[in-house]
């Protein structure tokens, strides 16, 4: 497999007509690339786990990929599974700046393709021997115009994207998130008109969450030690008197994150400054590579 970026000439054009067509269309959930590409791209036929990786992925980062691999690489959800990278057009929180869309889109299928190679390379290593990926993962890469983690899981239920055939039977979704944006699914503010989080039964009810802790200290999520008494609360009724429950705790899986302090963020100021070599350590090749080729992030941004 090719590891420059220059192998993608056709991505930005293909996303941006199927953007336009998303965005004029009814649909509020689409897959519109999966790799790596087949002949036949229909699922399993008994697929179990689909893993959602929601961020504004501006740009991907090394954060991004250990989070993903460490839940395909977790025996804690049935196999066969199946890799969904989600881009919300609609953000609760940010504006689609300062990468455009259609550039995201791009940098998430170069991510994909670096996802797969290790993953495959991880297969090799805990196997006898042979050609990785022997599960036959495949990562699809989404777009969805809803904001909010609840909603964005009853659109992809609602396409039938991943419905079994000749059945209505779906497989459970596992969200993958950092800690903060736990904070952020808990938190009533992203639910009116009430602002409570009975909203989130549903979603509980049928999907989980597996969080990672964030490992640097500060104010918005604390330390690990405070990440983990967050869940015992919310475990013991701490968030009843907001219309959560208890229960939900038990959807919530929380597992240790990295010591390196990486963020989309830190890749933008560096790119800004052309710092490539401390961009090489926050992001794959291919997307280092089409950051510099685009010219991407030259104009310091804010956060993300």
């Amino acid at each position: 497999m090719q590891s420059s970026s220059s192998s993608q000439p056709n991505l930005l054009p293909h996303f941006r007509s199927t953007l336009e067509q998303f965005a004029s269309g009814p649909s509020t959930f689409l897959v519109l690339h999966t790799l790596p590409p087949t002949s036949e791209p229909q699922l399993p036929p008994s697929l179990k786990t689909l893993h959602v990786l929601d961020s504004s992925f501006n740009p991907p980062t090394r954060a991004h990929l250990r989070i993903a691999l460490s839940a395909l690489g977790s025996s804690a959800y049935p196999k066969p599974h199946r890799l969904l990278l989600l881009l919300a057009t609609q953000n609760a929180d940010k504006a689609p700046k300062p990468a455009a869309f259609e550039q995201r889109l791009a940098m998430m299928t170069l991510f994909a393709q670096d996802l797969l190679d290790e993953y495959s390379a991880s297969s090799n290593t805990n196997t006898s021997g042979g050609e990785g990926n022997r599960d036959g993962l495949a990562v699809d890469i989404g777009v969805t115009k809803k904001p909010y983690y609840n909603d964005k899981a009853v659109a992809i239920e609602d396409s039938h994207q991943y419905a079994y055939e000749n059945s209505d039977e779906q497989p459970q979704q596992v969200h993958l998130l950092g800690f903060d944006s736990l904070i952020r699914l808990l938190d009533c503010k992203y639910y009116p008109p009430d602002h409570n989080l009975a909203p989130l039964n549903p979603f509980f009810e049928r999907h989980r969450v597996r969080a990672t802790r964030r490992s640097q200290e500060g104010t918005n999520w604390g330390s690990s030690n405070d990440q983990v008494r967050y869940l015992r609360a919310l475990a013991t009724g701490g968030a009843e008197n907001m219309g959560g429950k208890s229960e939900w705790a038990t959807r919530i899986e929380l597992v240790e994150g990295e010591v390196e302090d990486i963020s989309s963020t830190k890749v933008r100021e560096y790119a800004g400054r052309k710092n490539w070599d401390e961009v090489d350590k926050l992001v794959g090749k291919r997307t280092r590579e089409w950051i510099e080729k685009e010219g991407l992030y030259l104009v310091a941004e804010g956060k993300d």
